[in-house]
């Protein structure tokens, strides 16, 4: 016998309950655990089947199930609410034809061999009609570090190309295979598997670069929303960022000259952070706020605080210091005190 583990594995089968209880049962399963409402057509005690096999690694969960009643799933702003997934993925459409729609968007037909992406975070909905279908979500913030475009590819059929189509192959064949392996070879089907999906958003984010017509204040907010996730880091750099993105260097300074050029937006963002780390703990060192925020030495960031907001970051925590004692007993303060403050103290610096 193969021992397990790092798998999880749940099959389930409405067509074992009473007929006048599949529904309902199936409905309130689907809402607790997945945070999706379904719908269907006729009397609720009618009949209902599906049959759902479900597989977790610690590198991704899988779904595979055959919907033989007429339905509608919906993943709403009530769903999310109740059940926070995470999570980015595709739904590759095995059997059957379907309307899929992000509800703000339109309608667009998933057909049979179809692999699209959803976002788990986003809505979405689907008209079942017969259908056997595999879903495979990874963790959202992960795929996000790798492919920093992804939110854009919320609900969109992937390109044919060599990559998806290994991929389908190996969405079947991992799910086949991942009951009859040991940890080991679970790990390893795992890591393929990921590798193999974000590789598939990878290519089409790209793909989506060079041959959509995507605003540049798309693409600016993709890289503005890359450095503010990894500002920290001392070795992030404009080829860094690129390379992230999917884009040329040169193409990076075009798009961010609408804000400024890409490494003082680097700086701009550490010296934010920085701002509001000494805001929120007015007696806070200075050289970890400079080890937290990126900066090399303490000098340097010392150098770069009084060029952008006039005062030294001694000196603005100091007048946090003052500021806070003169507001012991009085209500806490606003954001308009804070800029009223930054307005005093850069004022002061210059005389």
């Amino acid at each position: 016998m193969v021992e397990q583990s790092t798998l999880t594995s749940l099959k389930f089968d409405t067509n074992l309950l009473p007929e006048k209880q599949q529904y309902a049962f199936f409905r309130e399963q689907l809402f607790d655990s997945a945070g999706l409402e379904v719908d269907r057509p006729g009397p609720a005690d009618n009949p209902f089947s599906l049959i759902a096999e479900y597989n977790r690694t610690p590198k991704f969960w899988i779904y595979r199930y055959q919907c033989n009643t007429p339905c509608f799933f919906h993943r709403s702003e009530r769903g999310m609410v109740r059940t926070e997934m995470n999570a980015f993925g595709v739904h590759y459409r095995i059997k059957g034809e379907d309307l899929s729609t992000p509800l703000s968007e339109g309608l667009a037909l998933t057909r049979t061999g179809d692999l699209r992406s959803l976002d788990t975070e986003r809505t979405f909905f689907y008209q079942h009609k017969g259908v056997t279908v595999y879903t495979l979500n990874l963790n959202r913030k992960k795929v996000s570090e790798e492919v920093p475009g992804i939110s854009q590819l919320h609900n969109m059929v992937l390109s044919d190309s060599p990559v998806t189509r290994i991929l389908k192959t190996a969405i079947t064949g991992v799910f086949r295979e991942l009951k009859h392996a040991d940890d080991r070879e679970i790990e390893t089907l795992s890591d393929t598997l990921y590798r193999l999906t974000v590789d598939a958003f990878r290519h089409q984010w790209i793909q989506e670069l060079e041959t959509r017509e995507i605003r540049d204040e798309t693409v600016l907010c993709t890289i503005v929303d890359f450095i503010h996730r990894n500002f920290y880091r001392r070795d992030l750099t404009p080829e860094m960022i690129a390379k992230a993105i999917g884009i040329s260097r040169s193409k990076l300074y075009q798009i961010c000259q609408q804000m400024d050029a890409p490494q003082r937006l680097i700086r701009l963002i550490r010296l934010e952070k920085a701002a509001s780390l000494l805001r929120a703990d007015a007696n806070c060192n200075i050289g970890d706020v400079a080890y937290k925020t990126g900066f090399s030495t303490r000098p340097a960031f010392s150098r770069a605080f009084m060029e952008h907001y006039g005062v030294s970051p001694t000196d603005y925590r100091e007048g946090l210091r003052e500021r806070k004692s003169e507001l012991q007993g009085t209500t806490p303060p606003t954001e308009r005190d804070w800029e009223r403050l930054r307005a005093s103290l850069q004022a002061a610096a210059l005389g």
